[in-house]
């Protein structure tokens, strides 16, 4: 009786646990933040009528929630003069509910699509909040972006060097960063992105020194060249963008 009783209990902590276990990465798979990102570029001469279609168009169907929405310009770089329409942050899931056809569609294809001269590229934007750090105290009006084409099979060295990064400056201070993952990757360099909010120009002068010396007081002198090295050798390329943010 004994042995069976012990064999119970055994059984039901196993259950509890793997049904702790289930229910952490479904809360995890819940609670992720994406952006669903889409390049549109305005015909010459209505980039003023174009902003005020989406304006008014977010204000109807993407005002708050996970289908809250934006427009956003690229200032910089061979890109400059499209416009990104953002939405979320949001999941998958969410996605099966969005504002489609219908007076949704209607009002897009009437009033901004006449207005668009050509479509761009579509993303989803996983935010790796592991890898981030901070958060932006109010609204922010520029963001650096970088895109970084990652080596196929190295992503766990980005991964371990920016855990690094993001220990350095917990231990220092200072700038907020947001890592985000591509969702639908494409060959095209455009793995993994990092965004740092700036509110004006001027903050690109400011040098704080940056992160180096917090990084080889925790992991040793020399370690921030050699984790450089690393870099140059896992990231095959980097896209360096200004985005001007919520232009409408």
């Amino acid at each position: 009786m004994k042995t069976k009783k012990n064999l119970w209990v055994a059984v039901l902590i196993s259950a509890l646990l793997l049904t702790s276990i289930g229910f952490s990465q479904e809360m995890e798979n819940k609670s992720y933040k994406m952006v669903e990102l889409s390049y549109m570029l305005p015909k010459i001469g209505m980039e003023k009528a174009f902003v005020k279609a989406i304006k008014e168009h977010n204000n109807l169907y993407h005002k708050e929630g996970a289908y809250a929405a934006q427009l956003d310009y690229i200032t910089t770089g061979k890109e400059a003069g499209w416009y990104v329409w953002g939405m979320g942050s949001t999941t998958f899931t969410d996605l099966d509910k969005r504002p489609g056809k219908g007076a949704h569609a209607d009002d897009w294809d009437k009033k901004v699509s006449p207005l668009v001269t050509k479509n761009g590229r579509v993303e989803y934007w996983k935010m790796n909040e592991k890898l981030s750090y901070g958060t932006a105290a109010g609204k922010t009006k520029y963001e650096t972006v970088w895109f970084l084409d990652i080596k196929r099979g190295d992503d766990f060295r980005f991964k371990a060097f920016m855990m690094k990064v993001k220990e350095a400056y917990i231990k220092k201070g200072g700038d907020v960063y947001y890592v985000y993952e591509n969702q639908f990757r494409e060959d095209d360099g455009r793995d993994v992105a990092i965004v740092w909010p700036i509110n004006s120009w001027s903050d690109m002068d400011k040098d704080d020194g940056g992160i180096k010396k917090t990084y080889e007081e925790i992991n040793g002198e020399g370690s921030w060249d050699n984790a450089m090295k690393e870099w140059t050798d896992y990231t095959v390329g980097m896209i360096s963008q200004v985005w001007e943010i919520g232009v409408e």
